[in-house]
């Protein structure tokens, strides 16, 4: 393999990669695109050197030749084509024309005149290679004449706008200028041989370098990032020289010496699998040796990007202290980028920094001092960006980098220039920006933790305040609440034995004990006799209430057949049911269902209370009782036809006093005390109790639920 193949083989892989990484890193933007066509455009013309360099074959070397040629026609053309969108040009006219010597000559190479233009006749052996020889066709001199012509050219207008531009874009195009110029150079020596100039073109090694660096500083922007460009690109050139290096190398011994100087498909089958077991065994090593020799020859002196962040994360996740915060970040900041001075602007503090705040609300971009002015001077007219330049200066700020936290700005970090005169790199400021995330939260977690504090300062004094309010209104209450139990129960014990003489008089007036009574007399002796059963009731009532808030109500738990008792309390209504032409029906259980522990006269006071209450509010139909088991529980449901209940109703139905709305129309004698009391006494047995109703009108369907084996407390 020679030289002319080597330099092929690397400009080729080489801008390749670097095409498909820029198109990649911008796909939206055209400069990105160009940029990698014209990468393309060179990795065509490499590979093609390559294959030619290989060929031993005329006619083959002649296809490969064309092949080249799409590359070389249009490396001038994108070229020209990158300048113009870089500098901005307007006029497209020459564009067009440029475009059209590209399409003409690339047509003209594959038609049948093609020999006009290569002069099929003239190629000869020369650099162990078919190669042109002199003397060229006229067609092909005016190709190579129009080919520097555009390449020179293009240069031209850099310059020109070189000596135009200050700033930021003045250093862009400088170094672009420079390095497209040594690149172009180095490559354009390979016509030489076509007009008699027989010079190896051992300058193509120059090619592979210069673009993809210049390339990937320009398209990032900033120039001052070349220096990260050469970094990465040497190592990665150094890689592929050093492999393609031991790829010719072990394919000179083994062919010479293993097989005497034949070089078959068996041999590179056999120096491929050997030189990839190598590079298996040594790319790593190979490259953190390449990065180190780099770092130390180019990079005396420059911090790590991730041990930095890495040192300041380790500090901000371990404190709350907002001074401790601020002071960590600027000192390891600007020791870390040799900066005179760094600020860490809390949003607190920054009402007089209103100019860069209401930018970072509309941009969430760093701002750089040196790209305003650049930026401000390419413009006509007067912007906001004047009044942005003259806070940054009057700052002393050249790097304004927001912190945000979900898009609210918390922070800000203003930096002063560099002690050396650099300009910062997008390496700096992508960790400038990865820190900034980080701060922003830690400001804001600070921050708050500090108006926590204050805050639990002023808090615990109003708590104390109205801990003592409360507790001296808690013990009121409880002496009220205590005052209305005795009330409650004394008035109750005080009217239930008058209500019981009352109801034994009037009893045994009705059976006659003391004479005869009329019909009509009758009648309103049963009204009485069941108004005081009533008042009897809710005497009843109002001392068990009494007893459950007092936690005096005693329970005689005992085994208890609710089957039985369900059945008997059924019976008892029997005559009610058939005074109000209404059905109350009981769907006795399939099989005899487990006893349940249990007071007696407490299940059944909740049972009538049910039963009551679904009979009362039912106009027309009736209620069904059943009961089942349901895992280790009893349940009892009574279904009825009646009025329904709301879904708002049904949340504070089992509260005391409470009724649902418009039933006081058809049961005015009700208390609200039913529902309440059945609650009560099924949670004291450990059981659940509730209601469901599909809304007014559609009826009710109450429950209740008793544990099989009783839990204790």
């Amino acid at each position: 393999m020679n030289a002319f193949a080597v330099s092929g083989l690397l400009t080729g892989i080489f801008c390749l990669l670097f095409g498909i990484f820029v198109y990649l890193k911008g796909r939206q933007n055209k400069s990105n695109k160009l940029w990698a066509i014209f990468c393309f455009s060179v990795a065509v013309w490499g590979f093609g050197g390559y294959k030619i360099g290989l060929i031993k074959n005329p006619s083959e070397a002649l296809f490969w030749w064309r092949i080249t040629y799409v590359g070389i026609i249009f490396i001038p053309v994108l070229f020209y084509h990158f300048v113009y969108q870089f500098l901005g040009f307007k006029k497209k006219t020459l564009l067009y024309l440029i475009y059209l010597f590209g399409f003409f000559f690339l047509i003209l190479e594959w038609t049948p005149w093609a020999g006009l233009f290569f002069g099929l006749s003239n190629m000869g052996f020369l650099f162990s290679s078919f190669y042109w020889v002199f003397p060229p066709t006229p067609l092909f001199s005016f190709f190579v004449l129009s080919w520097f012509t555009i390449v020179l050219y293009s240069h031209y207008e850099l310059y020109k706008a070189f000596k135009k531009s200050f700033g930021l874009k003045r250093t862009q195009i400088k170094y672009f200028f420079l390095g497209m110029a040594i690149s172009f150079t180095g490559g354009s020596t390979c016509f030489m041989p076509c007009f008699g100039i027989k010079l190896y073109p051992i300058l193509n090694f120059a090619v592979p370098l210069y673009p993809a660096i210049v390339g990937y500083a320009i398209l990032k922007y900033r120039l001052m990032d070349i220096r990260v460009a050469v970094k990465r690109s040497t190592v990665f050139s150094g890689l592929v020289i050093t492999i393609t290096a031991a790829y010719a190398l072990a394919a000179f011994l083994l062919s010479w010496v293993v097989f005497g100087g034949v070089y078959t498909f068996r041999t590179q089958i056999i120096v491929g699998l050997i030189v990839a077991f190598l590079i298996a065994i040594g790319f790593r090593p190979l490259y953190d040796w390449l990065r180190r020799t780099t770092d130390t020859f180019l990079f005396k002196g420059e911090y790590r990007p991730q041990e930095l962040m890495a040192d300041i994360s380790d500090v901000l996740s371990r404190t709350l202290d907002l001074d401790i915060v601020i002071n960590t970040l600027e000192k390891q900041i600007s020791r870390a980028l040799r900066i005179a001075k760094m600020d860490v602007v809390v949003l607190r503090d920054i009402k007089s920094l209103e100019k860069i705040v209401t930018h970072f609300k509309k941009q969430k971009e760093v701002l750089v001092l040196e790209e305003l002015k650049r930026k401000h001077a390419e413009k006509a007219k007067f912007d906001n960006s004047f009044l942005l330049i003259k806070e940054l200066e009057k700052l002393k700020a050249a790097l304004v980098v927001p912190l945000l936290l979900k898009e609210k700005l918390v922070g800000l970090f203003l930096l002063s220039a560099k002690k050396s005169g650099e300009m910062f790199t997008n390496e700096d400021i992508k960790t400038l920006e990865a820190i900034a995330s980080q701060a922003a939260i830690a400001i804001e977690n600070a921050r708050l933790y500090e108006e926590m504090k204050d805050f639990s300062k002023t808090l615990q004094k109003e708590v104390n305040r109205q801990t003592q309010s409360l507790r001296k209104a808690n013990i009121r209450l409880e002496q009220l609440d205590k005052a209305k139990s005795e009330f409650i129960s004394l008035a109750s014990h005080q009217l239930r034995t008058p209500l019981s003489i009352i109801k034994g008089y009037i009893s045994m007036i009705l059976e006659g004990t003391w004479g005869e009574t009329n019909q009509k007399q009758k009648e309103h002796l049963e009204k009485v006799y069941l108004s005081n059963e009533r008042l009897i009731k809710l005497v009843e009532d109002l001392l068990t209430v009494s007893r459950i808030e007092s936690g005096r109500l005693e329970f005689d738990l005992q085994p208890l057949a609710l089957d039985n008792l369900t059945e008997n309390i059924v019976k008892e209504f029997s005559q009610l049911v058939a005074k109000k032409g209404l059905y109350l029906k009981y769907i006795k259980p399939k099989k005899l269902l487990p006893k349940v522990k249990a007071d007696p006269l407490k299940i059944r006071q909740v049972i009538q209370n049910l039963i009551d209450n679904a009979l009362y509010y039912t106009k027309k139909g009736g209620a069904t009782v059943s009961l089942k088991t349901e895992k280790n529980k009893v349940v009892f449901s009574i279904q009825d036809t009646g009025i329904g209940i709301s879904s708002e109703e049904q949340v504070t139905l089992f509260e005391k006093f409470s009724r649902g709305k418009g039933v006081t129309r058809m049961h005015t004698e009700g208390t609200g005390l039913g529902l309440y009391l059945a609650a009560k006494l099924i949670q004291a047995h450990q059981g659940k109790i509730w209601v469901e109703s599909k809304g007014k009108g559609k009826g009710s369907t109450f429950y209740f639920e008793l544990p099989l084996g009783r839990r204790k407390n």
